[in-house]
């Protein structure tokens, strides 16, 4: 009789240390998830926050370019840009000489 107490008191330890384990567990990997998620958000926020900037900062520079767009597609600007990389090169005449036999 005594034994089976004893074994009633090792099993019933067994099984609460087994439920404090499991709980401990599932409450820690709910807890990183929460953690992760809030990780997440904050970060996706950011990075809202920074394309929101870059698209301001784009729109103004298409605006600036597209009220230059008679300058840039003007052909004085074109021929001074192109002037010092593009160089006329004219074919040099060969003389040949035909004799008549």
């Amino acid at each position: 009789m005594r034994k089976r107490k004893i074994n009633r008191k090792k099993n019933k330890n067994l099984n609460r240390f087994l439920v404090y384990t499991i709980c401990s567990a599932s409450i820690s990997l709910f807890l990183i998830g929460l953690l992760t998620l809030k990780n997440e958000r904050a970060r996706l926020k950011n990075q809202i926050v920074e394309l929101k900037k870059s698209k301001i900062k784009n729109t103004s520079i298409v605006k600036e370019l597209q009220s230059q767009r008679e300058y840039y597609s003007s052909k004085k600007y074109i021929s001074n840009i192109v002037k010092n990389t593009m160089i006329a090169v004219v074919p040099e005449p060969e003389i040949i000489n035909l004799s008549n036999e």
